[in-house]
């Protein structure tokens, strides 16, 4: 039960993510000073969320075809947990913009996709220990 929950708050957190950018890319890119930065940012933002629709679609795909998770749930985990600290420590808020309500949402709602995949990572390796 506690791991459907958890996949609910990762798949919110990606369509968040998703609509964030989709609308950075409908108003012309992050509001930043200089057209590097922008371009800067704007790539980073595009390439994270390929890496993370790469990873959730090659996640419902192996669930659907029944097949073992956990490898793939600790990679995602781990990348999510260093992109974190790479956010946190280097670039601070430049990858969302803090007017757009969606970029909030999807800010506010980081901690507990980070806590929620952690968990599903951990359980899904529990459960192959098991079987």
């Amino acid at each position: 039960m506690i791991y459907r929950i958890c996949e609910a708050a990762v798949s919110v957190f990606v369509a968040l993510a998703a609509c964030h950018v989709l609308l950075l890319h409908y108003m012309g890119g992050p509001v930043l000073q200089t057209p590097d930065a922008i371009l800067l940012a704007q790539t980073l933002v595009d390439y994270r969320i390929f890496i993370i629709l790469g990873f959730t679609f090659t996640y419902f795909y192996l669930k659907i075809a029944g097949k073992d998770v956990s490898r793939l749930l600790i990679i995602a985990c781990t990348l999510a947990w260093f992109s974190f600290f790479e956010d946190m420590l280097a670039m601070s808020n430049v990858l969302f913009v803090p007017e757009l309500f969606v970029g909030k949402l999807a800010q506010f709602s980081r901690p507990v996709f980070l806590v929620a995949l952690t968990y599903m990572a951990i359980e899904s390796r529990r459960s192959l220990a098991h079987a």
